[in-house]
């Protein structure tokens, strides 16, 4: 089963909020995918949830994938020591609207544990543009499909790097092995 969560300050009034309870309330039709969203601020959605909604004190027991929309979120994101997989969607581009300190914004855009993740290309653009980083994929307002092509990506990526330690591991082992016998 996958497990997909978002990080928001609350599910009231707003368009991001309408998208992703729009969305996520379309997952119960699929049974191999478990949706939940973690707040900080209790708040009336802005339509009636289908799935679970946590106060984010609950998020530390949380596995799976899980998405911030904002730059404080993507901070608690990091803070929390638990078996997420952590992204970052910039839902709304926070330095274009209100001023920000760029240095601590950096910080967590640059943290490698952080996937980067934006709504459209125009986006993406200016992502890069401020951080000089790459956003990792494109997911049109909270679309799971899109959520799901990116998580089985980036599992497969994973999944390559193990066996890429395993195969240096292996080999590290032989080479041990052939200097012992070489030195008996």
């Amino acid at each position: 089963m996958l497990n997909i969560s978002a990080v928001v300050n609350s599910l009231g009034p707003s368009q991001k909020s309408f998208y992703l309870i729009k969305e996520f309330n379309k997952s119960r039709e699929n049974t191999d995918i478990s949706t939940s969203v973690f707040y900080e601020r209790p708040a009336i959605p802005v339509t009636p949830t289908l799935f679970s909604c946590r106060n984010i004190s609950f998020f530390s027991d949380y596995e799976g994938i899980a998405f911030a929309t904002k730059l404080e979120d993507a901070g608690t994101l990091l803070k929390t020591c638990n078996n997420a997989v952590k992204c970052l969607y910039l839902w709304d581009i926070d330095w274009l609207t209100s001023s920000i300190n760029y240095r601590p914004a950096c910080d967590i855009l640059h943290n490698q544990k952080l996937n980067l993740i934006a709504r459209s290309e125009s986006h993406a653009t200016i992502i890069q543009n401020f951080c000089n980083r790459k956003c990792a994929a494109i997911i049109d307002n909270w679309n799971l499909e899109q959520i799901i092509d990116f998580y089985d990506g980036y599992m497969k990526k994973e999944q390559e790097k193990e066996e890429k330690r395993r195969e240096r591991m292996r080999r590290r082992l032989e080479q041990m092995n052939k200097a012992k016998e070489q030195n008996v």
